[in-house]
């Protein structure tokens, strides 16, 4: 993931190259208004795991995951599509 940095009226102008670069990119785009970095657009993906993460339920699942002496195979997990590859 690449970080810049924009203006806002340079957004305004912009608008769509902006969102198609963070979009098929994964850029990082922090906005700045008056010279000062205000705000930043990430991709709907990047947003989602960010949330996701900060879920305690499923930060407590991958501890007992890692914890846990249960393992499986790629086949048990792929099934059909392990033995294809």
């Amino acid at each position: 993931m690449s970080t810049s940095t924009i203006d806002a009226s340079s957004m305004r102008k912009n608008l769509s190259d902006v969102l198609d670069a963070v979009r098929e990119n994964k850029n990082l785009i922090l906005v700045k208004r008056h010279g000062k970095v205000e705000s930043a657009l990430i991709d709907i993906d990047t947003l989602e795991d960010l949330l996701t993460v900060q879920d305690p339920e499923y930060v407590k699942s991958i501890a007992d995951a890692r914890k846990s002496k249960e393992f499986y195979t790629p086949e048990e997990v792929f099934g059909d599509i392990w033995a294809e590859l």
